[in-house]
């Protein structure tokens, strides 16, 4: 990106705030979705939903690390990623800076599975800001600022082979101007885009294209006036999209995004996208080049972009977000406008991943603003639309943009932590996303991920290794303490604010009494970082003294936290008990509950309501139970309120609830949600007021004032159950249980913080506005849920608190592979009562009823069954369970070729499967009566001649088997052995190894020679902390050799690090020391070296140490002026990996002949006296 890439750093520093102005909307040409897009959408805003098998965890895994600067694009070939940016140096996985580093030059690869770095090593002198690989995944094209590539001149633009790094001989395009920033190829066409005036000496303005086979420039000729930052390849091909920070595309205006065609690059002006999606200012104005879409991605029906706006507001740009446009016609598919500029994004077809910098964005269903503000920088969403916009609370038609109504997709609860970085000047984390399966990567200038020690790059999985490990993030003294309250009959309540999940929306919370190994109670609650709310668990037989309780928090995958203990006395306490009503108000999930009457305070926990001096108590209440006994008469002055002290974020999905009692013909406001919790609000919304006429209305400000109104009055002197709603369902009025007026299009309300009163505010402008706005009558148990209680909730509700009791839903199921049977006889009613109906869904769409059920799954998973049962008066009650099913298991299909080489058969089984998992095991039997083996790869020496019967048993992941047999001629002839040094130390020696089989004598340097003896077969080094040795084979001078040796290391980890290698080209002065590292953290790790200087080091995957476990190391050395250095570890026992495990080209080689030796080494750091054996040392010259 150009020098003015800064235009686009943090909008913390950006906006000033404005007051919010009713009816200010974003213009409505800009929202112009077509028809049969938006039909399907379902209304009101989309649900937050909880992390499903589709979305990665919030793990971060082990992924090679930059040392400094940033990594600004990726791309994917197969499963390597390669990342390009400006920085000088990677760092293995996890490593504390500056140290375990590897040279590379702006641009490096990684294997996707296991996060390790690769050998690719071009050397780029200059930033890299575009990676695109071609169809076929033979070449990396990148583009950036730069001049050199590998020494060789390329200017901003460059055709890599993705094998090697080296630069495609003879295309050599030169692009003029401040460099290339975006590249799309197909196999016969590289289109590119940044900022820049001419390509190859030929005229072009910041787009062009060029010739895949030959490098030419070609006459596709678009211009655009400023800088494109983004181009794909539409699915189907019919466009190119190219996003940036422009405002005309040939002389025509195109807001940051454009459709091109790939043959004559004129605009197609029926593609949708651009008008509604507008991110560019004028050229010549202030804030032009002031905003742009910065990513664009694709998956096989889909074009997803970013936007952001640095200044301008909504002259400069309307999306701080991301948006999704239908391939072929750019319809708008959804829009999710969480304010803070956005930047990667990439789609695996189910799942959408954005970084940014997000600070708002209440209009998904995420967080509003904080105080203090509070950013985070990797989101995951649907790649559905799953609801519409709300109204965003910062939507002043100047700043931003409003895009009510508009199609949104479903966030995920996902959240991990990243560090923002400094590097790029833009002061933020991650830049860009990619991906393969189910892996995702995510780079940028980041400096750490969830606390830990990753650097620019890091990976995440849908099933990352070892399970899902980010559990409830708050425990002991971090997490509130647990409030207790005791009542008569052994019940104690037990209240403590909901804790908060990586990559979870939900957990289960469990009440542990002390001296009880099970819960006594749990409830699952939607728990978020940003809206934590007070939860209760009662313990309804608590025995008489004191009670120790902790609560435990539980995530889906099973990792947990506990609360600080809090003990409560559960006798002779005073005061009301709870009842089988408020059992329900807080088991729904009520965030404040009042009983009201004598009972002053917040039953779920909170601080205490405010009560004005014209409330007071009288008994009796109107709900069964204790908190029946009283209520609150309030006055019908403006005294008359009760009201929640804390202000609240006014959400677009809750419920309102109260019993009123009276004769009023006067009116007034049963409760709502005013701008002050005492006196007289300015503004008061989601309202429920009776009329002078008793009738009942729901007043909800969207877009203007919105109302519900009863068909009947309830002035009557009888105590009324009120219920008010509002959800993407819309806005429902319940009175007695029953619905009594609704309203399917109203699904929001005003989006401001305010607070819940009952009895009295403001009605002024209000239909049916009645005489008084202050209630004169009985009000009780009022109560408010952050989420729309259901109609099935609302009827349990009357009915318990007019004493009846709902029937009790249990069940029980039993799995057979993709089969579930399910059985409610356990279910009880009321005595005098009977369940009459039972109702089934398997969690797939599918429904059952009866008392049993069974159902057939199409697919293996875990999916929640739920049963609602009903009895004769209608009361019901729903209970779930979670099913996991699985598809009978396959046996896999064993199979396998065999070889044999002199007295050797080698196998290999890699073509073994298994139809529905994986082989989780191989395991060979070489018919000799000898050892077993196994891999998928393995090699076996036969004691004599003859014919052999090889037999391979493959194990699944399920513990089902394979065979095959195959039989191998052994000729018994041995392969003849041409080391030009050798040894199996088949000898005794003490201070110093003697002579080798071939190869003369063995020279001991670094310390004296005490330290090295051979005997049982072994050479052996004695090394304590800091000890050196170098043994060496000075009669032996070679060149181009491969060297391998056996070893092995009898101290623990923990005692310290220890080093094993084998050295070659010797030649006093220097040489090559190929190190195997066995770290102290038990990892192993290669590391080259020409003499003390470190060319490159990277961990071995799947391999870790315990004392005494022998290792094979294996090391080739080849070239002169430019030498390659290459190596492979691997454990005695398992097969030798087929290729290399880590390589290095030292520009600047040795270019002698020289010795060859073995090396080992201990830590200064070590605690012991460490032993390395070493056997069956050999060097094959390679001529």
């Amino acid at each position: 990106m150009s020098t003015s890439s800064t235009n686009i750093r943090s909008a913390r520093r950006r906006r000033s705030s404005v007051a919010l102005v009713v009816g200010v909307a974003l213009a409505s040409a800009a929202l112009v979705v077509p028809g049969a897009a938006q039909a399907a959408v379902p209304s009101g805003k989309a649900p937050l939903l909880e992390r499903t098998a589709d979305v990665v965890t919030a793990d971060p895994l082990p992924t090679v690390q930059i040392d400094s600067g940033y990594v600004w694009a990726q791309a994917t070939i197969g499963r390597t990623v390669y990342a390009g940016g400006s920085f000088s140096n990677a760092r293995a996985p996890l490593a504390a800076p500056g140290t375990s580093l590897t040279p590379r030059s702006n641009l490096l690869a990684f294997d996707v599975d296991s996060g390790g770095l690769l050998p690719f090593a071009p050397v780029v002198n200059g930033a890299i800001k575009a990676i695109a690989p071609s169809p076929d995944g033979s070449r990396l094209y990148i583009g950036g600022t730069f001049t050199t590539v590998n020494g060789v001149g390329r200017s901003n633009f460059a055709i890599l082979d993705a094998k090697t790094g080296a630069v495609i001989p003879g295309l050599a395009p030169a692009v003029g101007g401040s460099g290339v920033y975006a590249i799309t190829a197909t196999a016969d066409t590289v289109y590119i885009g940044g900022l820049f005036t001419q390509v190859n000496g030929t005229a072009r303005k910041n787009l062009a294209a060029l010739s895949a086979a030959d490098g030419r420039l070609l006459t596709w000729a678009p211009t655009a006036d400023l800088q494109v930052d983004a181009l794909v390849l539409e699915p189907g091909a019919k466009h190119v999209v190219a996003g940036g920070r422009f405002y005309r595309v040939n002389n025509v205006v195109q807001q940051g995004l454009v459709a091109l065609s790939p043959t004559t690059g004129g605009i197609d002006t029926t593609w949708a996208a651009p008008k509604t999606v507008k991110n560019g200012g004028p050229a010549g104005t202030s804030y032009a080049g002031r905003s742009g879409i910065f990513s664009l991605s694709t998956d096989d029906k889909t074009v997803y972009g970013t936007g952001w706006v640095y200044s301008g507001g909504t002259r400069a740009g309307n999306l701080e977000g991301a948006f999704a446009a239908e391939a072929g016609s750019g319809a708008i598919r959804w829009v999710e406008d969480c304010h803070g500029d956005s930047y990667g994004i990439y789609a695996t077809g189910k799942t959408v991943y954005t970084t940014s910098h997000i600070h708002s964005c209440e209009t998904v269903n995420l967080w509003p603003n904080q105080t203090p503000g509070a950013y985070r920088y990797m989101s995951a969403f649907s790649a559905t639309a799953e609801g519409t916009l709300s109204r965003s609370e910062s939507a002043d038609g100047l700043n931003y943009a409003d895009w009510s109504g508009t199609p949104s997709p479903s966030a995920y609860g996902f959240f991990p932590d990243f560090t923002s970085g400094t590097a790029s000047g833009l002061g933020q984390a991650g830049l860009s996303i990619t991906g393969v399966g189910d892996v995702i990567s995510v780079a940028g200038e980041f400096t750490s991920v969830n606390n830990k020690q990753f650097q620019g790059i890091v990976r995440f999985a849908t099933k990352p290794v070892g399970g899902a490990k980010q559990g409830p993030r708050l425990s002991g003294a971090t997490w509130a303490a647990p409030t207790a309250s005791a009542g008569s009959g052994g019940r104690v309540s037990v209240t403590i604010p909901t804790n908060w999940d990586r990559d979870n929306r939900d957990l289960t919370y469990q009440l542990m009494r002390e001296g009880t190994a099970e819960p006594v109670d749990e409830i699952v609650a939607t728990s978020l970082w940003w809206a934590a709310k007070n939860v209760t668990l009662t313990d309804t037989s608590a025995p008489a003294g004191t009670a120790v309780y902790t609560v435990r928090a539980v995530d889906p995958d099973g990792n947990t936290a506990v609360s600080r203990a809090v003990s409560v006395r559960t006798a002779g306490v005073p005061g009301a008990t709870a009842s089988d009503y408020a059992n329900a108000v807080l088991r729904d999930g009520a965030e404040f509950y009042y009983p009201l009457g004598d009972i002053r305070t917040d039953w779920v926990g909170g601080k205490a309501p405010i009560f004005g001096t014209g409330v007071t108590s009288v008994k009796p209440g109107a709900v069964a139970g204790d908190t029946g006994t009283s209520t609150s008469n309030v006055s019908g002055t403006t005294s008359g309120y009760v009201s929640r002290p804390v202000a609240v974020a006014g959400d677009d999905d809750f419920s309102t609830e109260a019993w009123i009692k009276t004769t009023t013909t006067w009116g007034g406001q049963i409760y709502g949600f005013g701008t002050t919790p005492t006196g007289t609000s300015t503004f008061n919304d989601r309202v429920v007021y009776m009329q002078n006429s008793g009738r009942l209305s729901f007043g909800s400000y969207a877009s203007g004032m919105k109302t519900i109104t009863s068909p009947l009055a309830y002035n009557d002197g009888q105590w009324h159950h009120v219920v008010s709603t509002l959800s993407r369902e819309g806005m429902v009025l319940y009175v007695d249980g029953k619905a009594v007026a609704r309203n399917t299009a109203v699904t929001t309300a005003w989006p401001f913080n305010g607070y819940w009163r009952a009895g009295y505010d403001i009605l002024s402008g209000l239909p049916g506005q009645p005489t008084s706005s202050a209630f004169s009558g009985k009000i009780d148990e009022f109560a408010g849920y952050g989420s729309a209680l259901t109609a099935q909730q609302v009827a349990a509700h009357y009915a318990l608190g007019r004493g009846q009791k709902a029937p009790t839903a249990s069940f029980t199921a039993t799995v057979s592979d993709l089969s579930a049977s399910v059985d409610a006889g356990a279910s009880t009613a009321e005595a005098g009562q009977s369940i009459t109906g039972y109702s089934w869904t398997f969690g797939d769409g599918s429904t059952g009823s009866g008392v049993t059920a069974s159902h057939v799954y199409a697919a293996a998973g875990t999916y929640t069954v739920t049963l609602t049962v009903t009895d004769g008066r209608g009361l019901s009650a729903t209970t779930t369970k979670k099913v996991t099913v699985a598809a009978a298991n396959a046996a896999p299909v064993a199979a396998f070729t065999v070889s044999a080489d002199g007295m050797t058969a080698s196998v290999d089984g890699s073509a073994s499967a298994d139809p529905d998992g994986r082989i989780a095991s191989y395991m060979w039997s070489w018919g000799d009566g000898l050892s077993l083996g196994s891999g998928a790869t393995a090699s076996h020496p036969y004691p004599g001649p003859g014919t052999y019967t090889v037999t391979l048993t493959v194990t699944d992941d399920r513990g089902a088997t394979g065979t095959a047999t195959r039989e191998v001629v052994i000729a018994g002839q041995a392969p003849s052995d041409d080391a030009v040094a050798k040894d199996v130390f088949a000898r005794t020696a003490s201070s110093g190894w003697g002579s080798a089989d071939v190869g003369g004598a063995w020279t001991v340097s670094g310390g004296g020679a005490s330290a090295a003896s051979v005997s049982g077969g072994v050479g052996a080094l004695a090394l304590g902390p800091g000890g050196t040795r170098n043994l060496t084979l000075n009669a032996v001078s070679a060149k181009d050799v491969t060297l391998s040796m056996d070893f092995s290391m009898d101290a623990a980890s923990s005692t310290g690090a220890a080093y094993a290698g084998l050295i070659a080209r010797s030649t006093g002065a220097d040489n090559y020391v190929v190190r195997a590292w066995l770290h102290a953290n038990g990892s192993v790790w290669i590391v080259i070296q020409r003499g003390a200087t470190v060319l490159s080091s990277s961990q071995v995957p799947g391999i870790t140490r315990a004392p005494g476990d022998a290792f094979s190391l294996k090391v080739d050395v080849s070239g002169g002026a430019s030498t390659t250095i290459s190596a492979k570890l691997w454990r005695q026992g398992s097969p030798e990996p087929a290729g290399w495990q880590t390589s290095f080209v030292d520009a600047a080689g040795i270019d002698a002949a020289g010795a060859v030796g073995v090396h080992a080494s201990r830590a200064a750091s070590a605690t012991t006296t460490g032993t390395v054996t070493v056997d069956n040392f050999r060097v094959l010259s390679k001529g």
